[in-house]
């Protein structure tokens, strides 16, 4: 013990962190695998105020992986109803999280992350950066499935 902390004792923040590991681990067990790899990436830029392609082509029935990369110089994110019920898998520089579906992917400036989906439903999909005033600036797109 110096000066009256003990430090055997992890400090609160590693502890949480820890605990949010843990329940993201719990509440993701149920996820199925999406994907084995092997497709080739389709590469999604991120800038202020554009999503480059706006519009991403998608086949049922065949996975998908989804790269992001944030070059612009503020956080940006991706949101879209289509994956809230479709099992994911996001892979960025420090996490690897399988989900039965995503509401929301952040990314700060100069961050990558891939998402990995098999799509099944067909049809065309809004998306947005639904940071407030970003999709009113321009960024929007469309994931057009057949």
């Amino acid at each position: 013990m110096i000066d009256g902390e003990d430090r055997s004792t992890p400090p609160n923040w590693l502890i949480l962190r820890s605990v949010a590991a843990i329940l993201t681990l719990l509440l993701t067990l149920p996820a199925a695998r999406v994907t084995q790899g092997g497709e080739t990436p389709l590469r999604v830029e991120m800038a202020e105020f554009v999503f480059r392609p706006s519009t991403l082509r998608l086949t049922a029935g065949r996975p998908v992986k989804l790269l992001f990369g944030n070059r612009g110089q503020i956080a940006h994110q991706f949101e879209t109803d289509y994956l809230l019920k479709v099992p994911v898998a996001i892979v960025d520089a420090i996490m690897h999280v399988e989900s039965p579906g995503v509401a929301i992917v952040r990314m700060q400036p100069g961050a990558r992350a891939t998402i990995d989906f098999l799509p099944r439903a067909r049809g065309r999909f809004p998306f947005a950066c639904t940071i407030e005033g970003h999709r009113e600036a321009g960024m929007r797109g469309l994931l057009d499935v057949r």
